[in-house]
């Protein structure tokens, strides 16, 4: 039997991981950089994005295990992260393929708004798609991901505060610095798409399978319109409208708390 006090330990598989994404972006960050002569810095960051981060937060689910939700706490780790994967974002890119071809050039008001209500129209016959299958297929939300759905007035407006930071910060680093740096590394912007949103969807693994496809589907939307429009600023200002609207107004209506005693989230997760 286990001595009573011996230290816990992160279980094997999730140390496993861990190991397997470092050594995935090392590999990853090295043929971008020798092989098709992406800058150190970025070829590092795209590795870390594509690998590092999303698998950290599988592995994190096995070490929060019958922990308690401190939703204030979530959401003030996740916005730190959020920060400094930006801030990372803005300088690897700026110094790599530069800010215009992270679709953060100004552009023109009356086109941006054109682009943004399409975008906006699309998304939500895309989100109500998804609320369809999910309700056929009877397939219930993640307890995790209903845990940390705001419950009172203190923290709907600490989520309110990291939705902005959210809709900001993974468009730059997913839509933006990743997109601008895997596309001339691929020659194709679609398949760039697709592996961009698929670690996107995996970073969001606290929403469960069907909410991995969900976040991935959304993301590669979203990504979709940065592509053809060239401009990350519609892809901001809807992923800003999801989150606000998701997190504060359908979820605490429509999905019930979990039973106490459920998992705990991340500081590491962001959400969509």
């Amino acid at each position: 039997m286990r001595d009573r006090d011996e230290p816990d330990r992160a279980p094997p598989s999730a140390a496993w991981m861990i190991h397997a994404a470092l050594g995935a972006m090392v590999v990853t960050a090295l043929g971008l950089h020798l092989r098709l002569g992406v800058g150190l810095p970025q070829a590092f960051y795209a590795g870390f994005l594509l690998f590092t981060l999303p698998f950290l937060s599988v592995a994190q689910l096995a070490l929060m295990e019958g922990q308690e939700i401190d939703r204030p706490g979530v959401y003030a780790g996740s916005a730190v992260t959020l920060v400094v994967l930006t801030f990372l974002a803005l300088i690897a890119g700026a110094l790599g393929p530069g800010l215009e071809a992270m679709g953060l050039a100004p552009g023109d008001p009356a086109t941006l708004a054109r682009e943004t209500g399409l975008l906006a129209g699309y998304t939500a016959v895309l989100i109500l798609a998804f609320w369809a299958i999910r309700k056929g297929a009877k397939i219930e939300e993640s307890p995790l991901l209903a845990g940390l759905l705001p419950r009172n007035a203190h923290e709907r407006r600490l989520f309110a505060g990291l939705a902005l930071l959210a809709g900001f910060g993974e468009e730059v680093v997913f839509r933006g610095f990743l997109l601008a740096v895997l596309i001339p590394a691929f020659g194709d912007p679609w398949t760039a798409l697709a592996v961009s949103s698929l670690a996107f969807g995996v970073l969001h693994v606290y929403q469960g399978p069907f909410g991995i496809v969900r976040t991935a589907g959304l993301g590669a939307l979203l990504g979709g319109s940065v592509i053809l429009s060239g401009s990350l600023w519609p892809a901001v200002a809807v992923h800003i409208a999801i989150d606000l609207v998701g997190g504060l107004l359908y979820g605490p209506r429509t999905i019930p708390p979990p039973a106490r005693g459920g998992r705990s989230g991340s500081s590491v997760d962001t959400r969509a």
